[in-house]
C-alpha cells in the first residue's frame, strides 16, 4: 500500500540524503556555505551507515524524532498539570495535521522540535544540564529555534525582576553555556545570515499569513474537507478553556505557541522575509498542550474527543495517499529506456530536480546556457559537473527531466519523442536530427 514511509523523495529531501553520504568534513563545509547548521545530515550520516539509505531509512529517523518530541509533550504535561493532561497532549500533538505531515519529512524539522521540546521540559523543569544539552541540539538542528531561546528569555526577565534572583542567575548561566556550545558556528551564522538577507525567495508576509499560520499549526494544517471544522473543534476547545486557573503556566504555553510566529512576522516586515510556517512547527506542542489542559468538564471532554477523530482521519488519508512526484517510477522508465550514449539533463523551468536525479542515479545536469542560480537552489552543494552549459555535439540521444511544460524546452536540431508523464513530472527523449 502506498504511504508515506516509502514515496519518493522530494528536492530537499533529496539534498539533505545526498549531502548526509558524503564525509563528515563535506557535511559541515556546505551546511556552512548553505543556510542552515550541521546536525540532522550528521546524524543521518551515521543512521546511512547503520540502516542504508533508502526512502524507508530516511522517513524512519526523521519519525524516531518526532516520537521523542512527543514523548516529551507527555512529560511537559503531566509535569505542568498531570498524566492525564499530559497523554491528551501527546495524542493531540502525534495526530496534528500539520506535525504529523513533518513526521515523515527527510529534513530537520522533526529534529528541531525534538531539541525545542525537550528544551522546554528542562527549562521548566530547572534541569540546567538537559537544558543546555537540549537547546544546543536545537540551534544546531535549525536557526530557527533561536526564536524559541528568545521565548526563554522572556520568561527569564521575568524570573529576574518578579521571581527567584537564584534561579534567574542558574537560567543565566545556562544561556552563557549554550552561547560558549555555538560559537563554533558563529561565523557561519554571520555569513548564513548576510546570504539569506541578500535575496530570499519568500515575500513579505500580511497579517492573514500571521493568522493562517496559527490556524495551520492548531488544526488545519492539511487540506482537507473536514479540516476547517477541525479547526471551529479547536476554536471552540480554547474559547471554553478555563484561562483562570494556573494562568502562568497557561502563559506560558500561549508565549510557546504565539511569539516564535511573531518574532519571524515582525523580522519578516522590516528585513528579508523568512516567515514560512514548516520553519517554525515547534510551536505546535504548545498549542497542543492548551487544548489538553484546564478544561470544562464535558464539552471540553467531547470536543477533544471529536477533535482526535478529525485529525485521525485526515493524518490517515494524508498517510496513504502520498504526494510527492513520484521519481522512483521516473527512474525505473529513464534506467530501462536509456542505451548506452544517452545524455540526462535537469531543465530548468522555475525548479530543478537535480538531487532527485542524483539520489535516484540517473545523473542529469542542470541545463542553464546562461546567468547563475540563486543559493538557496543548493548551488553550496553543487559542483561543475551539476551545471551544464551547452549541450555536448556527440550528444546523439538526450533524456530531460522536467516538471514545467514540455513545450518550454528548446534543443535545437533535436527531434521530440513523446513525453512520458508520471504525475507533473514529465521525461522526454530527443532525438540528434540526421
Amino acid at each position: 500500500m502506498p504511504n508515506q514511509f516509502s514515496a519518493s523523495l522530494w528536492g530537499d529531501e533529496a539534498f539533505s540524503a545526498v549531502l548526509s553520504k558524503a564525509s563528515l568534513i563535506r557535511i559541515i563545509d556546505v551546511s556552512a556555505r548553505d543556510t542552515y547548521p550541521p546536525l540532522y545530515n550528521l546524524v543521518e550520516h551515521f543512521w546511512f551507515n547503520l540502516f542504508g539509505s533508502s526512502e524507508i531509512a530516511i522517513r524512519a529517523l526523521s519519525f524516531l524524532f518526532f516520537i521523542l518530541t512527543i514523548f516529551f509533550v507527555y512529560k511537559i504535561g503531566a509535569f505542568l498539570w498531570n498524566k492525564k493532561t499530559g497523554l491528551i497532549g501527546a495524542a493531540l500533538s502525534f495526530l496534528n495535521p500539520f506535525f504529523f505531515t513533518y513526521a515523515f519529512e527527510g529534513r530537520m524539522y522533526s529534529i528541531m522540535a525534538l531539541g525545542v521540546t525537550a528544551s522546554m521540559y528542562f527549562f521548566l523543569k530547572r534541569k540546567w544540564v538537559g537544558y543546555v544539552i537540549a537547546t544546543a541540539w536545537a540551534i544546531y538542528s535549525h536557526h530557527f529555534a533561536i526564536f524559541a531561546l528568545l521565548v526563554q528569555g522572556i520568561w527569564f526577565l521575568y524570573e529576574y525582576f518578579w521571581g527567584k534572583r537564584k534561579i534567574a542567575t542558574k537560567m543565566f548561566k545556562s544561556f552563557l553555556a549554550i552561547g560558549v556550545l555555538y560559537l563554533p558556528w558563529a561565523i557561519p551564522l554571520y555569513n548564513q545570515v548576510n546570504r539569506v538577507g541578500g535575496g530570499f525567495w519568500l515575500g513579505t508576509p500580511t497579517i492573514k499569513d500571521f493568522g493562517g499560520v496559527l490556524a495551520e499549526y492548531l488544526a488545519a494544517g492539511i487540506k482537507h474537507p473536514i479540516a476547517i471544522p477541525a479547526l471551529y473543534v479547536a476554536a471552540v476547545i480554547l474559547i471554553i478553556r478555563r484561562w483562570g486557573k494556573s494562568f502562568q503556566k497557561s502563559l506560558f504555553l500561549v508565549s510557546w505557541f504565539i511569539l516564535p510566529v511573531a518574532f519571524t512576522w515582525l523580522v519578516s516586515q522590516k528585513f528579508q522575509s523568512i516567515f514560512f510556517n514548516r520553519y517554525l512547527l515547534y510551536v505546535i506542542p504548545g498549542a497542543m498542550l492548551l487544548l489538553a489542559s484546564n478544561q470544562r468538564k464535558l464539552l471540553s471532554k467531547i470536543c477533544v474527543v471529536v477533535l482526535l477523530v478529525f485529525f485521525a482521519i485526515i493524518d490517515f488519508n494524508y498517510f496513504t495517499h502520498p504526494i510527492k512526484r513520484p521519481f522512483q517510477e521516473l527512474s525505473v522508465y529513464v534506467k530501462e529506456t536509456q542505451q548506452e550514449g544517452d545524455f540526462l539533463i535537469n531543465w530548468n523551468s522555475g525548479a530543478h530536480h537535480l538531487w532527485e536525479t542524483i539520489y535516484y542515479e540517473i545523473p542529469a545536469p542542470i541545463y542553464v546556457p546562461e546567468g547563475e542560480l540563486p543559493f538557496y537552489v543548493g548551488t553550496a552543494q553543487m559542483t561543475d559537473k551539476d551545471i551544464l552549459r551547452e549541450i555536448p555535439l556527440e550528444a546523439k540521444r538526450i533524456g530531460v527531466v522536467t516538471s514545467g511544460s514540455v513545450d518550454e524546452i528548446d534543443l535545437p536540431s533535436y527531434t521530440e519523442s513523446e513525453p512520458v508523464a508520471f504525475g507533473e513530472l514529465k521525461f522526454v527523449w530527443y532525438q540528434k536530427n540526421p
